[in-house]
């Protein structure tokens, strides 16, 4: 299978282009969910979540292993046709991404460059599922207006890493306490505990998730 060509990082302002912004807004309004897949779909239908992830909703995703359960869980969107802003200092692994079944050319890969407010202000409305992580020096009321815009939109933010309860008020948080791999002779599925829980989630739910070959 050939690697996947290394995406470019996109300045802010090229988010409004009208190839990116009318796909984007064209495949919002078909519902009012965002699907996933698998043992994470099932948490979330035992949780009343049935559809998938809410769109106009925060989701942190914390833990031991916050970018492979992050690649897990928006995967089946991707694939489904969602556009992915990964707005991030740090760029994803594409061909961890491509492994896991995402189609690449709805990626978009954006660098804050020490101004993630206007990164987000970007990408927030224009993309289904924008992936972030809120830097240390961004003052709270920024983040609040963020998670204030989010909830009017139809689209989703993903906060990866850090505590959520410190910076951002998440609906969901998906957060990994432990994890190990697996393979006959290499390492090849990574065993996931997960607990699903957020200001949605009154009780949070254990489950168990596979990432990569089971």
């Amino acid at each position: 299978m050939p690697s996947p060509a290394p995406l470019k990082q996109i300045p802010a302002d090229v988010l409004s282009a009208a190839n990116v912004t009318t796909l984007s807004r064209a495949v919002l309004k078909r519902d009012r969910s965002i699907p996933v897949t698998g043992r994470i779909a099932e948490a979330l239908r035992v949780a009343g979540l049935a559809g998938g992830l809410p769109r106009g909703s925060v989701c942190a995703v914390t833990g031991a292993a916050p970018v492979a359960l992050t690649t897990l869980l928006l995967a089946e969107a991707n694939a489904s046709g969602a556009w992915v802003a990964w707005c991030a200092a740090t760029a994803p692994n594409m061909r961890a991404l491509f492994d896991a079944g995402w189609q690449l050319d709805r990626v978009v890969c954006v660098d804050p460059q020490h101004d993630w407010v206007a990164c987000m202000n970007a990408c927030v409305g224009e993309f289904e599922i924008v992936v972030t992580q809120v830097p240390s020096a961004v003052a709270p009321a920024e983040v609040r207006r963020m998670v204030t815009a989010v909830s009017r939109s139809n689209g989703i933010v993903i906060v990866v890493g850090g505590e959520p309860r410190q910076s951002v008020s998440a609906d969901l948080e998906f957060r990994v306490e432990g994890c190990n791999w697996t393979g006959d002779g290499h390492l090849s599925a990574q065993n996931m505990r997960v607990t699903l829980g957020g200001r949605r989630i009154p009780d949070p739910r254990p489950f168990r998730v596979v990432y990569g070959p089971s």
